[in-house]
């Protein structure tokens, strides 16, 4: 005898909201200050990043890379990507493959995400979208990558290229037009295309026309992201980046800008990064997706007897106590939300 509808969303109500009392709970006891460091290995989800490079061909405004980076540049090199992989094929469910850097300027980049997808590891890449020609494009689809970001920030020329600096509108949009394209003329299920679009006070009043072209194009989803104002500057500067930025919508926010005073609209209890990790292109690990000068790295993948070693360590364990406690300063700034984007699903095949 089936459950009725009416009672099912009742009991699905009732387990989310115990869920969200017990990670509050959970959030609060692991504030106690002189709770032992041991408490805090939460396991490990299978999400990790981890960044061919950290260099950039674009200025985009509020982009910490080449603003707020401190730390040597430099390409992860294919033989350590494959040792990475090798290492930990076991543990790794997911790879995002992005973070200070844009992708696409690692010449390996599709070898690396070939390596990974062959011991079946779903892997993610974000782009700018400036670097593909043709034999980019086929090299991308022969890596089998499971799904594929293409960012385009404006609906019109100005609007994109005030964001970002160095790109070219018209190249953006036929590459994307040509990886859609080369994807139905082949028949081809992945990778599962989306279009970010970062929503801010510049263009939100070109949605509805970036809704339409992704459309057109024949990506997958659009994702409507929200804008972070940087965890690595201090408060006066952030509010003075929402003055001139944060889109008049609230919806696609994930502040609340006010007279003056600026607030996040929502932040867990415990950051999901506590159970992800960062791989920077040295094999240094970090604990944060914020981290872009590597302030918060406890070890190296090759110093320090590998990724599941750094996983267990002591240091490991004292930095998530620190975090969740907020004692990082990049902790105390972070602009982590749940309401990062808005996604609107053209095909779900997914």
């Amino acid at each position: 005898m089936q459950v009725p509808k009416r009672r099912r969303n009742i009991r699905k109500n009732i387990i989310q909201m115990i869920k969200k009392i017990i990670k509050k709970i959970i959030g609060i006891l692991l504030k106690i200050p002189f709770l032992p460091a041991r408490f805090y290995y939460f396991g490990f989800n299978g999400r990790v990043a981890i960044e061919p490079t950290n260099v950039c061909n674009l200025k985009c405004r509020l982009c910490p890379t080449w603003q707020h980076q401190n730390r040597e540049r430099g390409f992860m090199k294919f033989d350590d990507f494959k040792t990475i992989i090798n290492d930990n094929s076991d543990i790794f469910k997911r790879i995002n493959m992005i973070f200070a850097g844009e992708p696409l300027m690692n010449q390996d980049v599709f070898k690396m995400v070939k390596c990974a997808e062959d011991k079946n590891i779903e892997v993610l890449l974000s782009t700018n979208t400036t670097l593909f020609d043709d034999e980019k494009i086929k090299e991308m689809f022969g890596s089998g990558l499971s799904h594929l970001i293409v960012c385009l920030d404006g609906a019109k020329k100005e609007t994109h290229e005030q964001y970002r600096q160095g790109s070219d509108f018209e190249q953006v949009k036929n590459s994307i037009q040509k990886i859609c394209r080369f994807k139905a003329e082949n028949g081809l299920k992945k990778p599962y295309i989306t279009l970010q679009f970062l929503v801010m006070k510049q263009n939100e009043n070109e949605i509805e026309d970036i809704i339409k072209m992704a459309k057109d194009f024949g990506v997958d989803a659009i994702s409507l992201k929200s804008l972070s104002l940087g965890s690595f500057v201090d408060f006066n500067k952030k509010v003075e980046l929402a003055k001139q930025n944060l889109p008049d919508d609230i919806k696609y926010s994930r502040f609340i800008f006010k007279d003056g005073l600026l607030k996040a609209k929502s932040k867990p209890q415990i950051c999901s990064w506590m159970r992800q990790a960062v791989i920077l292109w040295n094999g240094d690990v970090s604990m944060c997706c914020y981290d872009f000068s590597g302030e918060l790295v406890v070890g190296n993948i090759f110093k320090d007897g590998g990724f599941k070693n750094i996983l267990k360590s002591r240091k490991y364990r004292n930095y998530r106590k620190m975090a969740i406690q907020r004692k990082f300063k990049l902790c105390q700034n972070c602009n982590f939300s749940a309401e990062t984007a808005k996604t609107i699903i053209f095909n779900n095949s997914k």
